[in-house]
């Protein structure tokens, strides 16, 4: 339908699973010069699916950041939107973040605000923009911005409101200008390849921050505390479903 409203009325589309389909040694010809993903999160899939990646993972979000990964061609650029774990879990998580931080450049993460994937979810999301270069450089330092205020409210309704933040984060990220609500971060400097966004401005913030936006961030921790629930419960199951087989 999205399609047809911007005039594309012959899309090359394939009825598939993309995650059932994929493939670690795409063709270099065969890849894609940009990559824009709103991926499906939160999802579980059959250790059957997983067999087809590098790093095996339940969690639909990691799979789709290494299917990205590995369709994107010398000299591409990609914007993927992933779930706040994705910047901190361990495990496979912590395993794909280093393959991402040491086979491409992450020049840029934008942390959203929580709740502007409303009425759909409440998560938490980041924005993860990545190149990669044609002399293979990995990252060296990251960009962050902090985005409060998308254009709209951030409930249920999420009506516009007069004004956004994006325009200020368009203009910054060309210089990666540093700000209250920007910073950088030296990949030397990270523990355990933990890219969660933790803006150095918000240090003893938390008396002088809305209550809405302390509500959205407790919230936020909440469904994060609830997928680490959910991933320790797969993992505690997988074993008796190996032996089952």
């Amino acid at each position: 339908m999205g399609l047809l409203l911007h005039d594309v009325h012959e899309p090359n589309l394939e009825l598939a699973n993309t995650l059932e389909v994929h493939v670690t040694n795409v063709p270099e010809k065969d890849r894609y010069s940009v990559i824009l993903a709103n991926p499906p999160y939160g999802g579980k899939l059959a250790q059957q699916v997983q067999t087809n990646f590098t790093v095996r993972s339940a969690s639909t979000e990691i799979l789709f950041l290494q299917h990205t990964m590995a369709n994107l061609a010398k000299g591409g650029r990609a914007a993927v939107i992933v779930p706040e774990g994705v910047l901190f879990r361990g495990g496979p998580d912590a395993t794909v973040r280093q393959k991402l931080l040491d086979g491409f450049n992450i020049h840029t993460i934008l942390s959203l605000p929580a709740g502007c994937f409303l009425p759909y979810t409440s998560v938490k999301a980041n924005v993860i923009f990545f190149n990669r270069e044609h002399d293979a450089r990995k990252t060296d330092s990251i960009w962050y911005y902090e985005l409060t205020n998308d254009g709209f409210e951030l409930k249920q309704t999420r009506r516009p409101i007069s004004w956004s933040q994006i325009p200020d984060f368009l203009q910054k990220q060309v210089t990666r200008e540093v700000s209250r609500n920007s910073w950088i971060v030296n990949v030397a400097n990270l523990k355990n390849y933990d890219i969660s966004a933790k803006n150095p401005s918000r240090k003893n913030d938390y008396e002088h921050r809305p209550a809405l936006e302390l509500v959205q961030s407790l919230r936020a921790d909440y469904e994060g505390i609830s997928q680490l629930l959910d991933d320790l419960e797969r993992l505690l199951e997988e074993p008796l479903l190996g032996d089952g087989e």
